[in-house]
């Protein structure tokens, strides 16, 4: 058989096809694979962010209100001239807003609910 130097058999060219198109769909794979993974760290990267960033409004909100409630207790004990009456109010205007959180406490919840739902997804 005379063939030329710098051909190749057909059965050769085949195997070459078949395996450069078996190495792109394993690079494709490859490629969605660290995508997918890209896409997961991005997004719980943002949402462990956000739960960072509330914590700490959180702690500093807790703050707040205990040092307004501590001033708002000695004022209203030095107008009524009496400390029992002065923290009694505070405390009083504590069990205020829990009655009225344990009878919303439902729509508080579903509210809460769609804005992380929202959070999320966006993300």
């Amino acid at each position: 058989m005379n063939r030329p130097a710098n051909t190749i058999p057909m059965e050769n060219q085949k195997d070459t096809q078949s395996q450069s198109i078996v190495d792109q769909i394993k690079e494709y794979i490859e490629l969605q694979i660290k995508i997918a993974k890209y896409k997961a760290i991005d997004g719980s990267s943002g949402v462990i962010a956000s739960v960072i960033v509330g914590a700490t409004l959180g702690i500093l909100a807790l703050f707040l209100i205990l040092f307004a409630s501590f001033t708002l207790g000695f004022y209203l004990s030095e107008v009524l001239e009496s400390f029992w009456a002065g923290f009694g109010c505070v405390a009083g205007l504590y069990l205020l807003l829990v009655l009225i959180i344990s009878l919303s406490s439902k729509a508080i919840k579903n509210s809460i609910a769609d804005k992380m739902i929202t959070k999320i997804f966006n993300e």
